[in-house]
């Protein structure tokens, strides 16, 4: 019997640590605009993990003919993502490493790319695989997915409930620090 409370209390101190602020370490720049950006990595899970299509989501106002675009579904099914590689993942704000301001999900964006600028078929492609590796991450409910995510808040201690995958021209950037 001790034994088997010794063994819960190692599980529960170990897995409310993985979520510790200690453990994710935020590099921050200023660009050439003055803007201050924030960026840290984070290891995605099947169990931190929600795709913009759950039934979590469409109880929650998300669907494919939202009224409000904030509200939108964008996944493989959606123009953002075919035409421009935006996409959209959820993470349960209490799985989330750092303080938030999110009342049930931490969003995190991929921006588009605009087809405009050089490489572009290029940029949509390395989305679109990093989105597969994610989604075959949930649904196989195995394995991890390491993306970079930034914030432009001030606030590190306590970040809105939007964060977005690292991007520069266009371009997922999977690197930490100053471009």
């Amino acid at each position: 019997m001790l034994k088997n409370i010794f063994l819960f209390m190692a599980v529960f101190f170990c897995s409310a640590s993985a979520y510790s602020t200690e453990e994710v370490q935020v590099h921050a720049y200023t660009s050439s605009k003055g803007f201050t950006f924030r960026n840290f990595r984070l290891t995605l899970t099947p169990q931190n993990t929600i795709l913009a299509s759950d039934i979590r989501l469409k109880n929650s106002g998300y669907s494919r003919e939202a009224s409000n675009y904030r509200y939108e579904i964008l996944d493989e099914r959606s123009i953002n993502y075919t035409e421009y590689g935006q996409f959209e993942i959820f993470i349960p704000e209490d799985k989330f490493p750092l303080k938030n301001n999110a009342n049930t999900f931490i969003i995190a964006r991929m921006p588009q790319t605009d087809p405009t600028i050089a490489d572009f078929e290029e940029k949509i492609t390395k989305k679109k695989q990093l989105y597969k590796k994610i989604v075959t991450m949930v649904k196989n409910n195995k394995g991890s997915v390491e993306v970079v995510l930034e914030f432009p808040h001030a606030n590190t201690e306590k970040i809105d409930a939007n964060v977005f995958f690292r991007a520069y021209n266009g371009d997922y950037i999977d690197k930490v620090g100053k471009l």
